[in-house]
């Protein structure tokens, strides 16, 4: 009987994999990721680990001298990355697997972390958000009121979100408020501020709302085929990109101020594109809790990527090659640094994505159809082909990011994680 293991000592250490999974994941880690860490976590108690990730659960199986027990956790689907977090339990995690780390210690920095670590203020996550929709109205081709109304839009959009975030509100009303709140606040402001393109002070405050994370992490399910988290994710991301759309049409009822279907985007110069790409990811480091000494990997991502396409362009390439080639770019460079830091994918390849993502051609879209569904069959006979164009743009134009993104995954990197980490302190 000696041999048997204690079953109150098995219990402790499947609730404390099942909360270092929990944490991950609410801060943005790719299934992947988790399982991993979860592994060698319980490996460091002396406990072998299998963990399924479903979008309903955490499915936990402890292995010890024979003996197999389950045990079922929440799983919390994350809407943001929080690479402070990630950082400090990746140390918990390696310092167990090392032997550095007891049960009990684990478990005390395991609820030190139940409230994520802020590096940035509020005031500064809001308006460096602000920033970031002011940068993006820019690379959309809007002029210098555009740039100040987006800003002021953005940074009330960044408050509200948080706000609502703070009291638990469900994320779909979330987006939904955030971009009536954004988008009215941007309306108003081409009320004073008149412009060529008034259209993209809705557009840009609505376009920081895109679930980043979700859409990354579900590409990166779909490429080690776990089809079910990864068509949950993605769903949910469709979700989110409907309520943003369905809050800037309230606010083009609001203000007055339409959102055309067709619109042109102009290319910038490439190295003022370069420079507005780069300002664009400064709401992201702040918006993913990204360590200061971390913020030019987020950056550069940022830089390259969306530089790259409008240099491709303007060399004759059309829109969703250039989107092709610079996907795989921000991919490429995000999965570097993921391996290099241990971190997120989403944490650097995102900000490098954030400018090509389709959000104004999918909230196009579905205004195009809610005009169509009020319309009634009487709609002009431009409307349905002009929606149609609107879907199918947005569909290749994903479908490019999600592939770009995706070819750089399947390269054989040989990057030690734990190295690395070691070596840059994390």
């Amino acid at each position: 009987m000696t041999d048997r293991p204690d079953i109150t000592a098995t219990e402790e250490a499947a609730r404390l994999c099942l909360e270092v999974g929990r944490l991950l994941l609410r801060d943005g880690a790719d299934t992947a990721q988790v399982q991993d860490a979860v592994a060698r976590f319980a490996s460091g108690l002396g406990y072998e680990a299998r963990l399924i990730i479903t979008y309903r659960a955490l499915l936990l199986t402890i292995i010890i001298h024979g003996d197999f027990r389950t045990k079922v956790g929440r799983h919390i689907p994350a809407m943001n990355v929080n690479l402070a977090s990630v950082e400090a339990l990746n140390r918990i995690v390696d310092e167990t697997a090392a032997g550095r780390l007891d049960m009990a210690a684990a478990r005390g920095r395991l609820d030190a972390l139940d409230r994520p670590p802020v590096s940035y203020p509020r005031w500064l996550g809001a308006v460096s958000i602000g920033l970031t929709a002011a940068c993006l109205s820019r690379l959309f081709g809007g002029d210098w009121p555009v740039f100040a109304a987006a800003l002021v839009a953005g940074t009330l959009t960044g408050v509200v979100r948080q706000q609502l975030a703070l009291w638990r509100v469900n994320p779909l009303a979330v987006a939904f408020a955030s971009a009536l709140a954004g988008g009215v606040i941007g309306g108003l402001g081409m009320k004073l501020l008149p412009s060529a393109t008034p259209a993209l002070c809705l557009i840009a405050p609505g376009m920081i709302l895109v679930p980043g994370v979700p859409l990354i992490n579900g590409i990166r399910d779909a490429i080690s085929n776990n089809m079910e988290l990864s068509l949950a994710r993605l769903a949910y991301s469709v979700l989110v990109v409907m309520a943003i759309a369905a809050g800037l049409f309230a606010a083009t009822a609001a203000t007055g101020i339409g959102i055309p279907l067709s619109a042109a985007s102009p290319l910038l110069p490439v190295i003022e594109d370069a420079l507005f790409s780069a300002m664009a990811t400064v709401g992201y480091v702040c918006l993913f809790n990204v360590p200061t000494r971390l913020a030019w990997a987020c950056i550069l991502c940022g830089l390259c990527s969306h530089a790259l396409r409008t240099a491709l362009m303007h060399g004759g390439l059309g829109i969703v090659s250039g989107t092709l080639i610079a996907s795989m770019a921000a991919g490429l460079l995000g999965h570097i640094f993921s391996r290099s830091f241990g971190a997120p994918l989403a944490a650097f390849a995102f900000p490098g994505v954030v400018a090509m993502v389709p959000g104004s051609y999918a909230f196009r879209a579905v205004i195009g159809a809610v005009q169509l569904m009020r319309s009634a069959g009487g709609s002009p006979a431009y409307l349905l082909p002009q929606t149609a164009s609107l879907v199918i743009t947005t569909v290749i134009l994903t479908a490019a990011i999600a592939i770009g993104l995706a070819i750089p995954l399947i390269l054989p990197l040989n990057i030690s994680q734990g190295t690395q980490r070691a070596k840059s302190g994390l």
